[in-house]
């Protein structure tokens, strides 16, 4: 019993210390902001004063990790500060620990790793699709933006004030997307540039052809318009491809689903007809180790199956 309560203050003191330090990271962010408007103010060039600064978190590890971190969260759209996710975080950790203690009677030891791998695992999932989805619908909405933004140009107006109007007429990633590529153009960067850190935050093939068509027609001075047109019809036919490469494959890809949900379906029937009969895979060291190689079989089984079903498109 002790050592279950020394465990708990060890949570609780791990739970503050990463509150603390998502503090500590909304403050720095917000200096980072106040020192950015500061400059823009100025109108000066302090690139060499940056650059020790610079290399100084890029040597530091946390702020490597942190900087990776918040870079991962503005490609995935989520509405959420890099302080809030921390905090989520650690309520999580903390909710979990104590569940697996007190709620499932887990040794206090043994529940730490699993306090600790659950939320970080449930946190890179859930950025991974939130950033899966946040790409798919800006290539979805990209050709009608490209059309848009090519009948602004063809209209005479300027750069900037076309991507204004796909900027109102768009929703969604495209229209956050592009009002950040308007506000960049409007502090002075080029337009090749700007859809430059548009490939680097978005780095999916169709920003790709984007970034690098407009980059080689302004420096060419090639017709801008026609090269948007095109680019938004080839873009079409490739959306059209993939989803004629999904409906063939619909047949493999429901194939793998129902093989990789059998074993759970058997088990959890074995289970509801017979319990004493999978008793053994629990209860018996053995059967717990043949349990754990099982389901890392399936696992990988799964995986084998979902890449071959993959189609790169």
């Amino acid at each position: 019993m002790p050592l279950m309560v020394v465990m708990l203050v060890a949570a609780v003191l791990t739970f503050t210390a990463l509150a603390l330090g998502g503090l500590i990271v909304a403050d720095r962010r917000r200096r980072r902001h106040q020192a950015r408007l500061m400059r823009a103010r100025r109108e000066t060039d302090t690139r060499p004063n940056a650059e020790p600064r610079l290399r100084k978190r890029r040597a530091d590890p946390a702020g490597r990790l942190l900087t990776r971190v918040e870079r991962q969260m503005a490609q995935s759209g989520l509405q959420i500060g890099l302080s809030s996710a921390l905090m989520k975080l650690s309520i999580g950790v903390l909710a979990i620990y104590a569940g697996a203690v007190l709620g499932l009677g887990l040794h206090p030891l043994l529940a730490v790793p699993l306090a600790l791998v659950v939320p970080v695992m449930t946190a890179l999932l859930v950025l991974r699709i939130a950033k899966a989805r946040y790409r798919a619908a800006f290539t979805v909405g990209l050709p009608e933006a490209l059309d848009v933004f090519a009948r602004g140009l063809r209209a005479g107006r300027p750069v900037a004030d076309s991507l204004a109007i796909v900027v109102e007429n768009a929703k969604g990633p495209v229209a956050r997307e592009f009002a950040r590529c308007r506000d960049e153009m409007r502090l002075g960067n080029g337009l090749a540039e700007t859809l430059d850190r548009l490939s680097l935050r978005l780095p999916t093939s169709e920003v790709s052809f984007f970034a690098v068509s407009t980059a080689l027609q302004s420096e060419t001075g090639g017709n801008l318009i026609e090269t948007m047109e095109s680019l938004a019809a080839q873009l079409r036919e490739r959306r059209k491809l993939r989803r004629k490469a999904r409906a063939l494959s619909s047949e493999a890809r429901a194939s793998a689903l129902i093989l990789a949900a059998l074993p759970f379906a058997v088990g959890v029937l074995l289970a509801v007809l017979n319990f004493a009969y999978l008793a053994p895979l629990f209860s018996d060291p053995r059967g717990q180790v043949m349990a754990l190689l099982a389901v890392v079989s399936i696992g990988l089984g799964i995986l084998l199956m979902v890449r071959m079903g993959k189609l790169d498109v």
